[in-house]
């Protein structure tokens, strides 16, 4: 645990991804949930992934990669992810809450050209998951080697319609737009929706990353799981903020 010194308190811009990361960078990397320090209308926590996987396709378990990729390249299946967190802190009450994920590159096949995957701007979508899953097992068909999902990839096709709200929640809990040209950085989610949810006492099955225009040929985008051990700070993580 490591707690932030209280002339810190004086930030009023809390819900900022530069301040988020900052607060890292300077205080170094936090394993396991973690006490962030107290920002001056509440205390800021840290929670780490404990499960992620991306799905594609009926029998590929992709867990062992050190990636979660969304969207679709030409020629391939489209891609989902999973990713789940550590539980809020059970005197928490939650004002905020916000997912970051490490974007690191748009990619396709190295026999696409780039007339063939062009590049093409991916709204992202979060959603909160109903159901269980496991990481090392779960597949765009199976949450666990003995589950099936109610229906693929929690819910056939996206298609712009609603999600199957059996296997997630229909409700959007965010978007934000990957823009062509973005460099590698975090990008971050409001989940305070979900966060909200955990708290009052519903099950953390984690939460569903997808692009809406998924079924649309380009590129797709990679993100760093919690796998990946390159670089000190890529990996997905939370905060929540906490009123007294």
């Amino acid at each position: 645990m490591q707690l932030l010194p209280r002339k810190m308190a004086s930030i009023s811009v809390l819900n900022s991804l530069a301040l988020i990361v900052g607060f890292i960078a300077l205080y170094g990397q936090v394993n396991g949930l973690s006490l962030l320090g107290d920002v001056g209308i509440g205390n800021l926590w840290r929670l780490e992934d404990t499960q992620d996987v991306w799905i594609e396709g009926t029998s590929n378990q992709m867990n062992t990669l050190d990636q979660l990729i969304v969207a679709k390249a030409t020629g391939f299946q489209k891609k989902r992810f999973l990713v789940q967190f550590e539980n809020i802190p059970a005197n928490c009450s939650v004002m905020w809450a916000n997912m970051y994920i490490y974007f690191y590159r748009s990619g396709h096949a190295n026999w696409n050209t780039p007339s063939q995957a062009p590049n093409i701007v991916r709204p992202l979508q979060v959603y909160r998951v109903n159901s269980g899953w496991q990481e090392s097992q779960a597949t765009s068909i199976k949450r666990t080697s003995s589950q099936n999902w109610n229906q693929p990839y929690l819910d056939g096709n996206f298609n712009g319609g609603l999600l199957n709200n059996i296997d997630a929640n229909p409700s959007v809990l965010s978007t934000v737009t990957w823009f062509i040209g973005q460099p590698s950085s975090y990008m971050q989610f409001d989940v305070t929706g979900a966060a909200s949810y955990w708290k009052q006492g519903g099950p953390n099955y984690g939460l569903l990353v997808l692009a809406t225009n998924e079924d649309v040929d380009g590129t797709y985008l990679r993100f760093y799981s919690r796998r990946h051990n390159e670089v000190a700070e890529t990996t997905p993580f939370m905060t929540v903020l906490c009123s007294y």
